[in-house]
């Protein structure tokens, strides 16, 4: 036989051995013990807590042969049976492969039969929230008044998808994320067992990385041990991981508090040579980020977060050095940036302006750091000397049309009064500007209201802002996409939500990528315009 996984050689075979479910396994033990079997149970809960192994317990324990204190005995024949998958009374069904009517129109044919071996027939549908709806109505009258001898057990991680009518007939039972603690407990037994060591604060990257799910730790275990049997290292869970070392991260951070945009450049070019992705960077220092506030908020000894002990102080310095403010401001920048990496095609260069924004950003830490540093002034400079010369350049356009155009204006109350003109939020500059900032959230929201415009809309993006309308810019070929989008239904939807969102009406057009000629590029008055908007540019005879 093949080399069985440690999850299934660990899988628990009874109530005792089920980690962080108490709650759940006493009151089926105490139910067994009473007789009050129910004949439809529902686990609910996240992935890897133990939902199908207390439904293949419970199987066992209603069949075996000499249960003692609600427990299965797993030495008589039905309990190794049912352990091996052997026997013919517990059936498991996965409703993401077998979702149809058919399935359950077979069940309900064979449900009339008793038992082959043991007492109850049992039926365990793992994923139940997939069934068809036409399924949901064959299981109903079936849940509602099954045989004396049948046990229904639905497992799923999404019960908001069941429908009431079938919830309201199953007792339900939710199972909670699995505690750090005795996560860490669990596999450190099983290095035990298995005679492995593993350095400090490998299980605890594990841990984290598990999220409450014990078999999502014991299969990342597994998988450093595949990488080194004996010894499970530090530098072995971080490359199986392909998460951010705690000392990058703090390096990351230091760049950051010193406006040192160079290191902060450096630091993630170091980070994606080593192979970890972009999008693991930001959740890292979301994490990080959010170590700092919980220990400013709940001492510097709090266990909710989870790095060790001689890695808090560190932590703490640094929190108090970048203040509650600045942390809170930048884990909504960072939070907003991971939540819309789903659209974002280079994900490198959105890091690294993102983490180049939040050093230039005013106010951006407490009174101990500098609120200018060399950098943001050298960018600054930059900056104002690129628009200086972008003024030069179409200036001398302008001349060889035999119009001057006056960039500098002659009275400094106009314009001053045609500056704030030009920022207002009416301008077309400004409005494109804002549609860019929300569009993320535009598509999010049109996914939730729906689905199939939302698959519809990915294929463009907000390209200008000219006549008063968006242009919506759809890649060469996407003819029918486009179609969708200038629907009458669906312009109205997605013109609602560009309203709610950026404040303003605004209507879009649609265009192919062929046919992008919305203006005339050689036109130097009109480049001119489009460059610096009406209120800064005066053309004289």
């Amino acid at each position: 036989m093949g080399y069985k996984v440690l999850y299934r050689q660990w899988r628990p075979q009874d109530f005792q051995s089920l980690v962080g479910q108490d709650h759940i396994s006493k009151t089926l033990q105490n139910a067994i013990k009473t007789g009050r079997i129910a004949h439809a149970y529902l686990f609910t809960g996240p992935r890897g807590t133990g939902k199908t192994s207390t439904a293949k317990i419970l199987a066992k324990v209603v069949n075996c042969e000499a249960p003692k204190d609600g427990q299965p005995c797993n030495v008589c024949q039905n309990c190794e049976n049912i352990t091996n998958g052997l026997s013919l009374d517990v059936m498991e069904m996965d409703a993401a492969s077998n979702r149809g009517i058919d399935e359950i129109r077979d069940i309900r044919e064979r449900i009339s039969y008793v038992p082959s071996q043991g007492k109850y027939k049992v039926y365990i549908i793992d994923e139940v929230h997939m069934l068809t709806t036409e399924a949901f109505n064959a299981l109903l009258k079936t849940l509602e008044e099954p045989p004396a001898h049948v046990i229904f057990i639905l497992a799923t991680t999404e019960p908001h998808k069941i429908p009431a009518t079938i919830l309201s007939r199953c007792q339900r039972f939710d199972f909670r994320r699995i505690p750090p603690a005795q996560i860490e407990e669990r596999l450190t037994k099983i290095l035990n067992a298995l005679q492995v060591t593993a350095d400090e604060g490998a299980l605890d990257l594990i841990v984290k990385k598990a999220e409450g799910g014990l078999r999502d730790a014991i299969s990342i275990l597994d998988q450093c041990l595949s990488f080194s049997q004996e010894h499970v290292s530090l530098q072995t869970a971080y490359d199986v991981l392909g998460i951010v070392k705690s000392d990058a991260l703090l390096s990351l951070t230091d760049a950051l508090i010193n406006e040192d945009a160079a290191k902060v450049l450096t630091v993630i070019n170091t980070m994606l040579r080593e192979g970890i992705e972009p999008a693991q960077v930001i959740k890292d220092l979301l994490e990080h980020l959010r170590n700092m506030v919980l220990l400013l908020v709940c001492g510097g000894d709090s266990p909710l977060v989870l790095v060790p002990d001689n890695e808090k102080g560190i932590f703490l310095e640094q929190g108090q050095r970048l203040g509650l403010d600045w942390l809170s401001k930048t884990i909504a920048i960072l939070a907003r940036v991971d939540s819309e990496s789903r659209w974002r095609q280079n994900m490198r260069i959105v890091l690294e302006t993102t983490l180049i924004g939040l050093i230039l950003r005013e106010g951006k830490t407490s009174d101990e750091i500098p609120a200018k540093s060399q950098t943001a002034k050298k960018v600054a400079d930059n900056n104002k000397a690129v628009e200086k010369t972008t003024a030069k350049a179409a200036k001398t356009d302008l001349n060889t049309e035999h119009k001057a155009v006056d960039i500098t204006a002659e009275n400094t109350d106009a314009k001053t009064a045609e500056t704030d003109k030009f920022k207002t939020a009416t301008h077309p500059v400004a409005i494109f500007s804002k549609v860019q900032e929300k569009w993320p959230q535009v598509m999010e929201m049109v996914r939730e209201q729906k689905k199939t415009v939302h698959a519809y809309l990915t294929e463009c993006e907000p390209c200008e802002f000219t006549d008063k309308k968006l242009v919506l810019l759809f890649k060469s070929g996407y003819t029918f996409h486009k179609e969708k989008i200038e629907a009458t239904e669906n312009r109205k939807m997605i013109e609602g939500i560009l309203e709610k969102l950026c404040g303003e009406k605004i209507q879009y057009i649609c265009v192919l990528e062929e046919e992008d000629k919305r203006s005339e590029p050689h036109d130097p008055v009109k480049k001119a315009l489009n460059l610096f908007g009406p209120g800064v540019v005066i053309v004289k005879d």
